[in-house]
């Protein structure tokens, strides 16, 4: 049996490996980011420039960890020269070292105070890594003793995409899917559960809790838009390059950055396609509901193997979700008693103006109780994931398979898994993940992990939660 940890509050630097939010204020998708798509080639050009050493150890007894001369190596032995030194990094050095899915979490102007709080656990000492080319696993000893782990992911470009520092000991080590949902659950949210592998064409089960049960998504609920994206441009409607314009009508709130993008500004509706999966956008999302229309996206759900379509309808843009949940007080009891036709006149008369919801409000007070939110359950959302990768495998472009790989959520290890495709979610009460993995043999795999509480504290220790579901990719390659 496992046995939690007791935890200690910490500075934590979170990233966007957690991609996911929906909610305004939380930044990231989880989201809000810098202006341009791709990470900066020069990310890791000059990796080495500051130095090729280990920080100075604390305890001249312990033995230092050796970097290898990988790009996650030279990144992390980066990280922890900057947190040796005074201050920094810089807002340009920032810039040019993280990749803009972390900056959609932390602005460059703000990694350095957010390296300030970690500077106060320190000095650190580095006594063991491991990892591969892209991920680093760091554990390094701070102030009085105390053991931290580094974890840090870098992307196709080298840029780090990724970075977490948290006690070493601040979850249970799982070692059984039943060990794994034990440790979920003693946030006090309850936990789903969904694992599979393609048996020939068969999907098997390898292990579920509550997997046809319908829970709030957070931002999960994109797959189903990009798949209603992706079948408009099979029939011939939409072309991957058409420009979309950032208008005030589809403007939404964070998480992303097209929100801040001025009005009559363009992007291609790939790139606002993996914006709204990269980095979780939501004024992105909802310029693609546009595009394609309500009533596609709400087809969209049925093909895409939802086992209860009407759960969804009528489905929500983002801008809907927060005029719903947080402007006036008895939308949400309306809804919540309202049929799918009044819920629908309920959308014809909300306020056009997205400046009326109480922003605060909107992490603090959970909506999904009231049905103000989208919901599927942990099959349903694997059976998603598949049918993208099957209606991916019909475009030539390839577009939906490469913009669900740009970040992977966790510092997943690519010679257990080559492919990986990813999309999370968050808002006031709900944290979930879900992925599709391709083993070396190119056999796909499927994980869903969904947790909800009407209280958002019990999701909101991200860090014990990923340290925990980064143990489940162990658990999946072992069948």
């Amino acid at each position: 049996m496992h046995r939690r940890a007791r935890r200690h509050p910490v500075p934590l630097l979170t990233a966007a490996v957690l991609v996911g939010a929906i909610v305004a204020g939380c930044s990231s998708d989880d989201d809000g980011s810098s202006a341009s798509e791709a990470p900066p080639a020069s990310a890791t050009a000059d990796a080495t420039a500051s130095g090729t050493g280990t920080p100075s150890p604390t305890e001249s007894a312990l033995p230092l960890a050796e970097f290898p001369d990988t790009p996650a190596g030279q990144q992390a032995r980066w990280v922890l020269e900057q947190l040796a030194a005074e201050t920094g990094p810089d807002a340009q050095n920032a810039a040019e070292r993280f990749s803009d899915v972390f900056l959609a979490e932390i602005p460059a102007d703000q990694v350095s105070a957010t390296f300030d709080g970690l500077r106060e656990l320190g000095p650190f000492t580095p006594v063991e890594y491991s990892g591969d080319a892209r991920q680093a696993m760091v554990e390094l000893v701070g102030s009085g003793s105390s053991r931290y782990r580094m974890s840090l992911g870098v992307d196709r470009d080298d840029a780090i995409s990724g970075l977490f520092v948290q006690p070493a000991a601040e979850a249970p080590t799982v070692t059984s899917w039943s060990e794994f949902t034990a440790a979920l659950s003693d946030t006090g949210a309850d936990v789903a559960l969904y694992a599979a592998r393609d048996d020939g064409g068969t999907w098997a089960p390898l292990h579920q809790t509550s997997p046809d049960e319908l829970r709030p998504l957070g931002s999960m609920f994109k797959l189903y838009v990009l798949g209603a994206v992706q079948r408009a441009v099979l029939d011939g409607d939409v072309n991957w390059d058409d420009t979309l314009t950032v208008t005030d009508e589809v403007r939404s709130l964070p998480s992303g950055e097209l929100q801040d993008a001025p009005d009559g500004a363009g992007v291609t509706v790939a790139e606002a396609a993996e914006k709204m999966i990269s980095i979780s956008d939501n004024t992105a999302t909802d310029m693609l509901i546009d595009l394609v229309g309500r009533d596609s996206v709400e087809a969209a759900v049925a093909d895409m193997g939802h086992h209860d379509p009407a759960a969804m309808q009528p489905f929500l843009t983002t801008g809907e979700f927060f005029r719903l949940g947080w402007t006036d007080p008895d939308l949400p009891d309306r809804w919540s008693d309202a049929t799918v036709d009044e819920r629908r006149s309920i959308l014809a008369d909300l306020p056009a103006d997205i400046s009326a919801v109480d922003v605060p409000a909107v992490t603090a007070e959970p909506r999904w109780e009231s049905g103000i939110e989208w919901f599927a359950a942990p099959a349903d959302v694997a059976a998603a994931h598949r049918s993208l990768q099957e209606l991916a495998s019909q475009d030539e472009a390839d577009t939906v398979r490469d913009l669900l790989a740009v970040n992977s959520g966790l510092a997943i290890d690519a010679g257990d898994w080559p492919y990986v495709a990813f999309k999370g979610g968050s808002s006031a009460g709900v944290l979930a993940f879900s992925w599709y993995l391709e083993n070396p043999d190119g056999i796909g795999h499927t994980l869903v992990v969904q947790l909800r509480s009407d209280n958002p504290n019990a999701v909101a220790d991200q860090a014990y939660v990923t340290t925990v579901v980064q143990q489940a990719f162990d658990l999946l390659a072992d069948g």
